[in-house]
């Protein structure tokens, strides 16, 4: 069977239940969390303003939607319907195809309003039955109610509390295999981290085998061993430590063979790969392998005695060939003989026991750049791996260039926050200082080594890649995936902060970012990338009659004015299972962008461009009109999301729900630098108290892109120090630097005067001719004796009808008693 196009819409009647406020959808739970190649299935969504479901955008093929419809009651307890709370349950059929990959299928779910957050489906090639103790009416805690399962099957479970212990008996045959994976970590929580403990019994209670981790899936583990009798077989399933509550996990259990490795772990693109099985109780099983013709990840499922693998192996496909080791190779000398390889190559081996090293030998020429990327822990390998170089001919305690772990950026990973264990697998990045040999090696950190601690090291030229991501939101920190998606009403605009990040050295020159496959009515609109500049504002901007619908995008760079291309692509990482301090424990990186063209909003959001610049210490009022539909009354809350370096903005401003216009302040620091910039305002529905950032129920929209300046100031103003008496009067006199001219008069006025001390005229006019400005003060007894400082002349200029103020100088007064008077305290 075909796999299917990933961007399947649904079919049946849509009830129209969405408020005028409705905003962003939230999915928080899905169940089952996966099916079985080649069936139907039906999966039922749990979250938040999901009224009115339209579609479902899958990330890789091989689903299909049947059917798609929200979820108005349910059954209880008692057999009766029950109604449920508009817009929090979905129901959706999933057709499976027979050749979908198997493993996690990356999915968001478009409503009128939005995407929602990315979760993950897996497809296993099992029947699936349910574990529930409610529907089953019985416990199955111990062996003795034990929940019988055909072998090779799928149990959805769950574990109710923190004690429950479920338990499944499977009935084999001596010499086959019995073998347990869990898939519980790997489906991904918004909260916590599922930490689930496997046990395998004989019918006599005896322990055969246990684990809590796994190397291959880290809190998720696998077991597999071989019957000794014919009979009956018991896997356990609990928490690890008895402390969670609620963990949904699924649970492969059979005869099949399960690999913690294959050797050698990749091969060139297109090729045949004769492989090795590695970790099987019953040996080490061998198979050759047709790679893809596209180099990257190659998600591969080994069959083994007729039955499949329940979830893959990740295999490297490369676009060049693989060198695999050759004992004895633990030292330098030992390959003194050894075939010298030229790269670009990939060398493949085995740290077969403790203290094992592997060597191998290369030829590069001076100046060459290469990247070594040792792939062990990203493969499912126990390998904590080290990798070293030094030249061939070096003496023997010549220290050697040594890496042990790499960055996310190198491995082409945006940044996030949390743990990811494939940086645990180093990069180095070498350059030859002369022509000649030199000698890679790799061992284990911690001296440790075995049967399956497989290593890949990738060596190719240094390309430096430039990609795109979406900043996360700092106050959003409990919400990690808050706005990863691009959500655009119909006829209108939406802003979002993309941000670029390089694999291994700063960009050169101007970069100007590129939608890839973007829907049809969708325009970018985005700045210029400069040198140390690594985030702007991107409007999206769909036309009247774009349809709704929703894609995956690629969002690039390239240089401006044609210059030779760069590598370039859209990566993000979703964080998942967040534990403790906003760790997050599981991290999967996408490399295509969520776009949805949604029903048109409500509000639009529109700036009266500036005529005038904004200059250094100074501060502007930007004016702008919230154009509302007929019917829509409630406020809108305006904000300026991305702002340059040096400019200040006030706090979200709130329009009532009974007006349309408001103001928005902006300041600019002394070292703001002076160049223009391309900028937005972002209004989301309802009031600054529900929360700016809080993305539930809120629609988002963009003003349009305008130019905003940053000037020099007009006046660089010099005050004089000044001393007053209290009670008296006295002269302030503040010299005039003109730093750029203005035609009429300009307001100047004292800024940050003390308590006490007043103004005899408020304000003076001045001109781009004056040199010097004079204040009379006077020290009404209210004023403290003292020295005070900050004090600033603070000037108002009317440029093209706009009002520009700034502040300038910094001025000294003290504050005197009267002579012969006390001073007040």
């Amino acid at each position: 069977m075909r796999s299917l196009h990933p961007i399947l819409a649904f079919a049946g009647l849509l009830l129209c239940l969405a408020s005028a406020d409705a905003g962003t959808p939230k999915l928080a739970r899905m169940y089952p969390p996966g099916g079985q190649t080649g069936t139907s299935v039906e999966v039922e969504i749990t979250g938040k303003y999901l009224e009115q479901p339209r579609e479902v955008l899958f990330y890789e093929p091989g689903i299909a939607v049947e059917a798609l419809e929200p979820l108005l009651n349910v059954t209880g307890p008692t057999g009766k319907a029950q109604p449920v709370e508009p817009g929090t349950r979905v129901r959706l059929k999933l057709k499976i195809a027979a050749d979908c990959p198997l493993g996690a299928h990356g999915l968001r779910l478009r409503t009128s309003t939005g995407l929602t957050e990315y979760h993950r489906f897996f497809v296993g090639p099992f029947p699936t039955v349910e574990e529930n103790e409610v529907i089953n009416k019985s416990r199955n805690d111990k062996r003795e109610t034990a929940l019988t399962v055909p072998v090779n099957t799928t149990v959805h479970g769950k574990l109710n509390d923190a004690t429950d212990v479920d338990m499944y008996r499977v009935e084999v045959k001596r010499g086959q295999r019995v073998s347990a994976e869990i898939e519980a970590a790997r489906l991904g929580v918004e909260r916590g981290i599922p930490d689930l403990h496997l046990t395998i019994y004989d019918a006599d209670g005896k322990k055969l085998a246990a684990a809590d981790d796994s190397a291959l899936y880290v809190q998720d583990p696998v077991l597999s061993v071989v019957a000794d009798r014919d009979g009956a077989y018991y896997v356990e399933v609990r928490h690890s430590m008895f402390n969670g509550a609620g963990d949904v996990y699924r649970l492969h259990v059979g005869t099949f063979s399960r690999p913690t490795a294959i050797y050698p772990a990749g091969g060139a693109a297109g090729e045949e790969l004769k492989v090795r099985f590695l970790g099987d109780p019953k040996g080490v099983t061998e198979q050759t392998v047709r790679l893809p013709a596209n180099p990257g990840d190659f998600a591969f499922a080994a069959v083994v005695d007729g039955v499949q693998t329940p979830s893959p192996n990740r295999l490297r496909v490369s676009p060049f060939p693989n060198v695999l080791e050759a004992e004895p190779n633990d030292t330098p000398e030992a390959i003194s003989s050894a075939p010298v390889a030229t790269l670009p190559v990939a060398f493949n081996g085995i740290i077969e026991k403790p203290g094992d090293v592997d060597c191998f030998r290369f030829r590069a020429k001076k100046g060459e750049q290469f990247r070594f990327h040792a792939m062990a822990q990203a493969l499912g390998s126990p390998l904590d791996a080290v990798i070293w170089i030094k030249a061939a001919n070096a003496k023997p305690n010549t220290p050697a260039q040594r890496v042990s772990d790499s960055r996310p950026n190198q491995l082409g990973y945006a940044p996030a926050g949390g743990l990811n264990r494939d940086t645990h697998d180093p990069v180095l990045e070498f350059t030859a200082p002369a022509d000649g040999e030199y000698i890679l090696g790799i061992e284990d950190e911690r001296g440790e080594g075995g049967a399956d601690y497989v290593y890949r090291v990738e060596a190719k030229p240094d390309q430096n890649a430039v990609y795109t991501y979406i900043a996360p939101e700092a106050e959003n920190q409990f919400q990690p995936q808050a706005r990863q998606s691009i959500s655009v009403p119909v006829g209108n605009r939406t802003t979002v902060q993309v941000a670029v990040f390089t694999t291994s050295r700063p960009f050169t020159g101007e970069l100007e970012l590129v939608g890839v496959n973007m829907p049809k009515g969708v325009t970018l609109h985005a700045p210029k990338l400069t040198p140390g500049l690594t985030r702007v504002p991107v409007v999206f901007e769909s036309s009247a009659d774009a349809i709704p619908g929703a894609v995956l995008v690629d969002l690039i760079v390239r240089p401006v004015g044609g210059k030779d291309p760069m590598p370039s692509g859209y990566r993000q990482s979703i964080c998942m299972n967040a534990y403790g301090n906003n760790d997050y424990y599981l991290h999967t990186s996408i490399e295509k962008l969520a776009l949805a063209v949604t029903d048109a909003a409500h509000f639009r959001v529109q700036v009266e461009e500036p005529k005038s610049a904004l200059v250094q210490n100074g501060e502007m009022a930007l004016k702008f009109k919230v154009i509302r539909e007929a019917g829509f009354e409630g406020p809108v809350t305006v904000q300026m999301e991305w702002k340059p370096t040096g400019i200040s903005t006030t706090t979200p401003v709130t329009v009532p729900a009974d007006q349309t216009e408001g103001t928005y302040l902006l300041g600019a620091a002394r070292n703001a630098t002076a160049a223009a910039h391309q900028i937005t305002l972002t209004a989301a529905s309802g009031g600054a108290r529900a929360g700016y950032s809080e993305t539930g129920n809120r629609t988002y929209v963009s003003s349009q892109p305008f130019k905003m300046t940053v000037a020099e100031p007009h006046i660089d103003a010099k005050i004089a120090r000044l001393s007053i008496e209290r009670g008296k009067t006295a002269t302030l006199v503040c010299k005039l630097n003109h730093l750029q001219s203005f035609e009429g008069t300009a307001t100047a006025t004292l800024a940050r005067l003390p308590r006490g001390i007043e103004l005899v005229e408020a304000t003076k006019q001045i001109t781009s001719k004056d040199k010097e400005v004079t204040f009379t003060l006077r020290a009404t007894g209210d004023a403290l004796v003292g020295n005070y400082q900050g004090i600033v002349l603070d000037l108002t200029v009317t440029d093209n009808g706009q009002s520009v103020r700034q502040l300038s100088g910094s001025g000294v007064l003290r504050v005197d008693a009267e002579r012969g008077v006390s001073p007040k305290k």
